[in-house]
């Protein structure tokens, strides 16, 4: 979804979207394609971009790893490994109303009821729905009108309806068109010593603008198959796949605009530990993204911090960034989507994460504070 944002004192408004694109249905796709894998995330680093500061814990040719217990709640496990995510929301999303023909002509049971695309349908007769079967049951064992408890904007309403009988298979039905899930892919940004993660840096959205609130979900590991680059006027985008097959290695229980959250189940053995870095301590100057653009293996990438802006609470869009690594432009043209999440290191500091695109512009973009995405 675009949105207008000024960038540093230039009045001409730059158009942004978020990293992590909308899905298009029930196991549907953030990008063109889902990101599938068996295996385990690890931290198998070949090499890097760019040289660090000297005093980084992620140097170019020496990745150093420590033991697996985290020293205290200000270091955190390092993420920039990619993510595949599933998501269900507190019901079945609505995409739209169709007519059900019956013996008695074509008729819409929800017609007369105002609904908007991206509203979801939570219940039937008291009885919670999570997907199409679980609707069909219910309408079918039910006799006469029904009530459908409806939630629009996190406000939920009921309403009595009568269903429609399908002329060709005698079925009840509502007469609308559902989304049961949001499925696609991000990167991984931290797990802290409470055995949660922070991922994305913004929230997971339906194709209508609306933040998934989740009633559960589940995260995977995930292999990046490759990048189309970004280009000025169009964001690009890292093609990968997931399996829901294999083992997850997490939960979701919160999304938000730092990102989606929940415990972490997968090794954290071999990961890197860094420490957190304060909002007060980022600076306008070089620092480095932590991200995959190829398989599972994270690498550093140089960028330029711009704007760090002086945030006295938690807000979203805390810096201005812009990459300068050679390898990175040459590859993905900059900031493309699915890199939401990705960490930003400075002076060997977790200082945030990736979290929007300039679509004018694919060399900058946005990222959020990390200290905003911890405790969450």
């Amino acid at each position: 979804m675009n949105k207008k944002v000024l960038y540093g004192l230039l009045v001409p408004a730059i158009a942004c979207v978020l990293l992590c694109a909308m899905l298009i249905g029930a196991g549907g796709l953030f990008y063109k394609s889902s990101l599938q894998n068996g295996g385990a995330i690890c931290c198998a680093v070949s090499g890097h971009s760019a040289k660090t500061d000297t005093d980084s814990i992620i140097a170019a040719d020496n990745v150093k790893v420590m033991p697996a217990a985290l020293k205290d709640e200000n270091t955190v496990f390092l993420g920039g490994y990619p993510l595949g995510i599933n998501i269900r929301p507190q019901g079945v999303i609505i995409t739209s109303r169709v007519g059900v023909v019956t013996s008695n002509g074509v008729i819409t049971p929800l017609g007369g009821i105002e609904i908007s695309s991206g509203d979801l349908l939570c219940a039937i007769n008291g009885e919670q729905v999570r997907n199409a079967e679980d609707i069909q049951r219910i309408l079918n064992k039910s006799e006469g009108d029904v009530t459908i408890t409806l939630s629009h904007a996190g406000n939920r309403s009921n309403y009595t309806v009568t269903p429609a009988v399908d002329s060709v298979n005698g079925e009840r039905k509502l007469g609308i068109m559902l989304q049961e899930g949001i499925s696609g892919v991000g990167t991984l940004t931290f797990v802290d010593s409470r055995g949660r993660y922070g991922a994305l840096g913004h929230p997971v959205k339906d194709g209508y603008g609306n933040t998934v609130q989740p009633e559960s979900g589940e995260i995977y590991p995930a292999v990046i198959k490759g990048v189309v680059p970004g280009k000025r006027g169009k964001a690009g985008e890292l093609k990968g796949v997931y399996s829901k097959q294999t083992a997850d290695i997490g939960t979701i229980d919160s999304d938000n605009i730092f990102g989606i959250f929940g415990k972490y189940t997968g090794n954290t053995q071999n990961l890197i530990q860094i420490e957190v870095g304060g909002r007060e301590t980022v600076q306008p100057g070089k620092a480095y993204i932590y991200s995959t653009l190829y398989g599972t293996s994270p690498r550093l990438y140089e960028i330029e911090i711009i704007k760090a802006e002086r945030q006295n609470s938690p807000l979203d869009k805390s810096m201005v960034i812009r990459v300068t690594d050679r390898e990175l432009l040459a590859k993905a043209g900059g900031i493309v989507q699915g890199m939401s999440g990705s960490p930003i290191i400075q002076n060997g500091k977790l200082v945030g994460a990736v979290t929007h695109v300039l679509i004018d512009d694919p060399t900058k973009g946005y990222a959020v504070y990390a200290e905003w995405m911890m405790g969450r």
